[in-house]
């Protein structure tokens, strides 16, 4: 386990890659969690450092809705009573799982969400309790501690409701799933949207932050960010070409086309390769855009 301090009362506890994620705690007036994605013992051993406990957490603050970075958050709240925030896209699919599930593609009907379901009562243990959002954040939201001020700022793409947080005060970015990963972005849902990635990742280049902080990187604070996001946009056009190639190979459907992997490295698992379906699928919509690849009859040809 890793903590990792980014300046006067702002700490990172690592949680690192999926099927964690990295843990933002502000020790201020207030004891503030932001994406308690992290190992319990590890957030508890943290606090502990700084004689405090889990039941001193006053405010949880979620950045999207993905069971990662909210699987502790209703634990967090039975435990110390604190308020849950987030913005109003998450909050509602927070308090109603059922929503949550549908929102992130995993309808009833889908063959595949019992196995979803138990992958995230698996490894991600608490994500789907129930509990519910005190508070609503929007886009440009500011939310105020003594001496940090967190504001909001919606990028969204990975899924409609991913939100960052910046750190006035230290003109930092939590940037969540704009996590510049070697996997590259992730856009694994129906409503995901290649072109909305793209413009969230856009407008941070185009800020002037003092650094990033990953949501899913060991080391999690990148200064030198405008390349590091750069590298990680690049993920889109290469996977645009392999999926291109594969059509032009023969290709003509999606299952065909995941026969062999272009995103994961092992599909395996009906939950990865689901995710794999419907991001190819975006990549899919994204070549018929540009001209590239034509669907008659439901196949698929490249032009």
């Amino acid at each position: 386990m890793a903590f990792k301090e980014i300046a006067p009362g702002i700490h990172i506890v690592v949680g690192g890659s999926f099927p964690f994620c990295n843990t933002l705690v502000i020790l201020d007036d207030e004891l503030v969690v932001v994406d308690p994605g992290c190992s319990i013992e590890s957030l508890r051993r943290f606090l502990a450092m700084h004689d405090r406990e889990l039941r001193d957490v006053g405010t949880v603050i979620l950045s999207h809705i993905h069971p990662d970075h909210i699987i502790h958050a209703a634990r967090l709240n039975r435990l110390s009573s604190c308020r849950i925030a987030a913005n109003e896209i998450t909050a509602p699919l927070f308090n109603e799982k059922e929503r949550m599930k549908e929102f992130l593609g995993f309808h009833k009907a889908n063959p595949v969400r019992a196995p979803w379901e138990n992958l995230v009562n698996e490894r991600m243990y608490g994500a789907l309790d129930e509990g519910r959002v005190d508070e609503v954040l929007k886009d440009g939201d500011k939310f105020q501690l003594s001496d940090i001020t967190l504001e909001a700022l919606m990028t969204p793409g990975h899924l409609p409701d991913h939100m960052c947080f910046e750190i006035l005060e230290h003109n930092l970015l939590f940037a969540a799933d704009l996590d510049c990963t070697e996997f590259g972005p992730f856009y694994g849902h129906p409503n995901s949207s290649i072109e909305d990635f793209k413009k969230s990742i856009q407008n941070v280049q185009n800020s002037d932050y003092n650094g990033i902080i990953s949501g899913h990187l060991k080391e999690p604070v990148i200064t030198d960010y405008r390349p590091a996001l750069e590298a990680y946009t690049r993920q889109f056009d290469i996977r645009d070409d392999l999926v291109h190639l594969t059509i032009a190979n023969g290709a003509k459907t999606i299952d065909e086309i995941t026969m062999t992997p272009i995103i994961y490295p092992s599909l395996t698992n009906p939950v990865f390769l689901y995710f794999e379906k419907w991001m190819i699928e975006h990549h899919v919509g994204d070549l018929v855009v540009k001209g590239l690849v034509e669907e008659r009859r439901g196949h698929l040809k490249a032009t």
